[in-house]
């Protein structure tokens, strides 16, 4: 199994490699664009396009009246595809913050090492 099933229905094959995505509706079709970070000289697509129709459903408005109105939902299925894409990226983004706090660690124990280094040397320039 899969940690994105829903991802790769869609033929979503690297989920490590998608650096955002965009969605947006035309009408009762809500357009998915999934963007990727490809390396260099990658015959693989930039980004990929999904349409998703929207479901329609008649819900009541005014009780006392019968009023009724006709509104449109998200499927279902792309619900579950934003889903797992916020948890692709969110992965992605602690991985990020992870990298950038442990560079930032070596730079601290750099600067410290040097000082104690330099320290060192003065004594034991002082000593000959």
């Amino acid at each position: 199994m899969t940690k994105y099933p829903v991802l790769t229905e869609m033929g979503i094959v690297y989920p490590n490699e998608i650096s955002r995505y965009t969605l947006h509706q035309v009408g009762n079709v809500d357009h998915l664009r999934v963007i990727y970070r490809r390396k260099k000289n990658s015959v693989l697509p930039v980004s990929k396009r999904f349409k998703f129709a929207r479901s329609e459903k008649m819900v009541v408005v005014d009780s006392g009246t019968q009023k009724t109105e006709i509104i449109q939902e998200i499927s279902p299925y792309l619900t579950r595809a934003i889903a797992e894409l916020d948890r692709v990226l969110k992965s992605k983004r602690s991985r990020i913050v992870l990298v950038k706090d442990i560079e930032e660690e070596i730079n601290r124990i750099e600067e410290e090492m040097t000082g104690h280094m330099e320290s060192l040397r003065s004594m034991l320039e002082r000593l000959k």
